[in-house]
């Protein structure tokens, strides 16, 4: 039989289609390899675009929005289980990141918020000279809030074995500025005194809580015996005819168990005063002329001038709170220096 020979036409047929098989069969392979590539990187992102920011509803948001494009993109389903489960895990872990973020801020929130509370703690607590309350624990003072509501004009004696008499309570001084009577201004200092005192562990004795009493002196002076205190201070105001006149000042006895050291103790009192409240100090005056401290000479007993109702800007200071405490805080300071005279 005679061999077929191919017509040229043929051989040309035949190969190309050798060659429309072979691009196909690349094209195939390109876009095969295109759509793994790019269903990899649709699970990539949720990797890289949920960063951990300490918000946990952020990091939540993240992985419903990854997990919202996976549901809607078709080709998704061309994933590996495989790639799926790498990319629940990645979620997993960066949830669980969040959490962990979240705990941690909350806790140092939480340190943060002690450490503050802390502080208006210490803030809220009485402070004394170099910016330290004094401890008073075992002293015991009596605070004499100076006058009363209704002055008393009978007289009775200036002192033990002096001649001499004088009012058992007189009327006291009144605000230039704010019209207020002394024996308010005394009371009202005298009670912030108490508490601030007792705070630190001093007991404290009043000889008036009320301004409508009617105390002498002499009845004072006994209260304030009774107790055996270490310290007795009797709260006044001061008022002159001089406009100008302002300090602090301080008047003991010079008679009586403690004469040869009173006044200096009197110094002691009005450089704590002076310290703690600014004003100016006028010294400490040693006489006779003062009943309440006559018959009380057998304590240590301190007649204290805090200012001037008579000069505006005494009067003022004296009723402003702030002022008030600072002149506590320098009484404070004072009983905490004074000498154990119980022995």
């Amino acid at each position: 039989m005679k061999k077929h020979t191919p017509d040229p036409r043929e051989k040309f047929a035949k190969r190309f289609g050798y060659i429309w098989k072979s691009i196909l069969i690349v094209l195939v392979l390109t876009a095969t390899s295109v759509g793994i590539k790019s269903a990899f990187d649709r699970v990539g992102p949720i990797n890289e675009s949920q960063t951990v920011i300490g918000s946990a509803g952020a990091v939540n948001n993240a992985a419903y929005t990854g997990s919202a494009v996976a549901s809607s993109d078709t080709s998704a389903s061309t994933i590996p289980d495989a790639a799926e489960s790498t990319a629940v895990t990645a979620a997993s872990v960066q949830i669980s990141s969040a959490s962990a973020s979240t705990s941690s801020a909350a806790a140092q929130t939480e340190s943060a918020a002690a450490v503050q509370t802390e502080s208006a703690k210490s803030d809220t607590l009485p402070v004394g000279k170099g910016g330290e309350a004094p401890d008073l624990s075992g002293y015991v003072v009596v605070l004499d809030p100076g006058h009363q509501l209704h002055a008393n004009g009978t007289q009775e004696a200036l002192g033990p074995d002096m001649s001499g008499t004088k009012d058992k309570c007189s009327s006291g001084t009144s605000g230039v500025s704010t019209g207020r009577q002394e024996y308010e201004v005394n009371l009202e200092i005298g009670l912030k005194m108490r508490d601030y005192l007792e705070s630190l562990g001093c007991e404290v004795y009043m000889t008036r809580t009320t301004n409508d009493v009617d105390i002498s002196n002499i009845d004072r002076a006994n209260i304030a015996l009774s107790h055996s205190p270490d310290v007795y201070i009797r709260l006044h105001c001061d008022g002159s005819t001089n406009s100008s006149s302002r300090g602090i000042g301080v008047f003991v006895a010079d008679s009586g168990q403690y004469a040869g050291s009173v006044s200096d103790w009197g110094d002691l009192l009005g450089g704590c005063l002076a310290a703690a409240t600014g004003a100016n100090y006028r010294g400490c005056n040693a006489g006779s002329t003062y009943s309440g401290l006559n018959w009380a000479a057998d304590i240590p007993s301190f007649l204290l001038e805090m200012g001037f109702m008579s000069n505006t800007a005494d009067d003022e200071l004296l009723s402003d709170p702030d002022y008030q405490q600072k002149i506590c805080e320098g009484v404070a300071d004072f009983v905490s220096q004074m000498p154990d005279i119980s022995g």
